[in-house]
């Protein structure tokens, strides 16, 4: 309707500047330095002392989450090599290792999009594609939603004669509230499948404000100007 349309025009402009303002300040991936213990076998010690610890890094962190510090996307470089030493009973090489990881963490506030993977009637799933424990609790879900019960959706009431559906597999934006690990990195698996582990790091997210949701909610003014309507209209 027309006045959805206005709505959305206006809004869109508006959170453009606040996402470039924000942008600037800072971003979900940063470096980290690190140092661990590497434990080099036999069969490594012919290796490059550089390259041998490359491969003791990556083995242990690569796609791993940090506890408290996040989610490795790659190692950076490698800082510094300490001396190796040999202790009683072990055939092993043991070095200390100071390093750079890309780390995934993103801020509180940072607005972010990813994919719509699954609803439920306490809340919203959503994937960055690498990452995927990404839940946005109902509470956080814009004014005005409610479950639908016959799409198994949930439904933003724009208006009274507008319903904007969370269709799964749809682009979304969505803002960082909280990013949170396991109390428990070393947690045993449950002892049913039923049961769910809880994950090593979850974002909890909001989509509770105008500009957040499904981007086709919140097309550029180009899109408004070529005749684009807003999708998620139906389920």
């Amino acid at each position: 309707t027309a006045p959805l349309r206005a709505r959305q025009s206006r809004v869109s402009q508006t959170f453009l500047v606040e996402q470039s303002r924000l942008a600037a300040q800072q971003s979900m991936f940063e470096l980290v330095v690190l140092e661990d213990s590497a434990h080099l076998a036999p069969a490594e010690f012919g290796k490059p002392r550089v390259a041998a610890a490359t491969d003791v890094i990556l083995e242990k962190y690569a796609n791993k989450v940090v506890p408290d510090v996040g989610l490795c996307i790659a190692l950076f470089d490698i800082l510094e090599v300490g001396e190796s030493q040999l202790h009683q009973g072990s055939a092993h090489q043991h070095a200390r290792i100071r390093f750079r990881l890309v780390i995934f963490r993103p801020f509180h506030g940072e607005i972010l999009v990813g994919t719509i993977l699954s609803c439920d009637q306490a809340g919203v799933r959503l994937s960055l594609g690498f990452f995927d424990e990404i839940y946005v609790p109902k509470e956080l879900l814009i004014e005005d939603t409610s479950w639908s019960s016959e799409e198994e959706l949930w439904v933003w009431n724009a208006t009274d004669t507008d319903q904007l559906f969370f269709d799964l597999d749809n682009t979304a934006r969505f803002r960082v509230a909280q990013v949170s690990f396991r109390r428990n990195a070393a947690a045993p698996p449950p002892a049913s499948k039923k049961e769910r582990l809880e994950p090593a790091m979850q974002i909890t997210a909001a989509m509770d404000k105008e500009g957040l949701g499904l981007l086709t909610w919140w097309p550029a003014d180009d899109e408004e100007e070529g005749g684009g309507e807003a999708g998620g209209e139906d389920g």
